[in-house]
């Protein structure tokens, strides 16, 4: 399998090619992790080590691996009056951590849905196995700081908010302890982030669910996070993937937007198509001076979870992802390769 993926890759990859530099560091990105529900079930039935299994040596093999987990991990719950709500077993952390991931957003609507004490349970059960988190914390100060890394000497801050609210009860929400997304306030932590870091990254949980274009409000948030010094800014929520969009501020450095990687453990209903199977790993290289480039893996979820996409399967994917990006004024040439201001 790892060499049908090589294969895939390197035939298939959408890439951005910017600059070399001497050190750099790679980060590989995904979008939404559910460990509850359907997934939960396959766990129960295959192990824990089953959920990443098809696509673990890609994650590992970075320096820096980063999701969106979209379930507290909590022993004991008190669900959220809500329509929909999640609850994974803490044990279930494991699959994350055997996987290889770094980091993981907290800051999206399902994290209180066992409420506050299981937002600190989930804190504590990441912390056990070595795992950082951003977006969500004990206090509205500690959501909203960075998660800041340092690998091979280079200096890389996470700031990590939700534009879609927590909510914990019919008519009502909290935000408490969620870093809640505004223009001014992504604008705030991106700038703080930029002075003491080498590379700034933003998470965004925003969009609306299943759309495959961005809101306006999205691109309203991305422009605010790459004026202030983003370098990448990654979504999630809408559970399709949507388009990238390459900036070339008035800077030396250049950014890039994923406006959704789409699901990435996922039991979304099959009744809604290709567009919640389909999903890529976005992985960048960086070096002090920023983004150096990007390419896209294609990956299909199969019963829920993450596997490299056949060759078919993987042009389909890398054919439309080009189409929604041309849409944002990225251009890529037939070889994928994205041509930005000033190349």
């Amino acid at each position: 399998m790892l060499i049908l993926f090589a294969a895939i890759v390197s035939s298939l990859v959408l890439s951005i090619e910017i600059h070399a530099q001497e050190t750099t560091i790679e980060l590989v990105a995904v979008g939404d992790i559910l460990l509850d529900r359907g997934v939960a079930r396959r766990i129960g039935r295959e192990g824990v080590g089953r959920v990443f299994a098809g696509v673990k040596e890609e994650i590992a093999a970075a320096d820096v691996a980063f999701g969106n987990l979209e379930n507290p991990l909590a022993s004991r719950c008190r669900r959220a009056a809500k329509k929909i709500s999640f609850q994974a077993r803490p044990a279930h952390a494991d699959a994350l951590a055997g996987a290889g991931f770094d980091l993981v957003s907290l800051a999206n609507n399902h994290t209180l849905d066992c409420g506050k004490s299981g937002l600190l349970e989930t804190i504590d059960h990441l912390k056990a196995r070595g795992l950082r988190w951003a977006g969500a914390g004990p206090t509205p100060a500690a959501a909203e700081a960075p998660a800041v890394l340092t690998v091979n000497g280079i200096k890389i801050a996470f700031v990590v908010f939700t534009d879609v609210e927590p909510l914990v009860g019919p008519g009502r929400g909290a935000w408490a302890g969620v870093a809640r997304a505004s223009a001014p306030a992504l604008s705030r932590a991106v700038a703080a982030a930029r002075e003491s870091a080498d590379v700034v990254v933003v998470s965004l949980h925003w969009g609306v669910e299943y759309a495959s274009r961005p809101s306006a409000r999205q691109r309203e948030l991305a422009q605010a996070a790459v004026e202030a010094g983003a370098d990448l800014v990654l979504g999630h929520h809408t559970h399709t993937l949507q388009g990238l969009e390459a900036f070339a501020p008035g800077r030396t450095r250049r950014a890039l937007v994923a406006y959704s990687l789409g699901n990435f453990v996922f039991d979304s209903p099959p009744s809604l198509g290709r567009r919640v199977v389909e999903s890529v790993i976005l992985r960048c290289r960086f070096g002090k001076d920023g983004l150096i480039s990007a390419e896209v893996l294609p990956v299909v979820l199969d019963k829920y979870l993450p596997r490299p996409a056949a060759p078919a399967e993987a042009s389909a994917i890398l054919s439309r992802l080009a189409e929604l990006s041309a849409e944002l004024g990225t251009n890529l040439t037939g070889t994928g390769r994205v041509r930005l201001v000033g190349d």
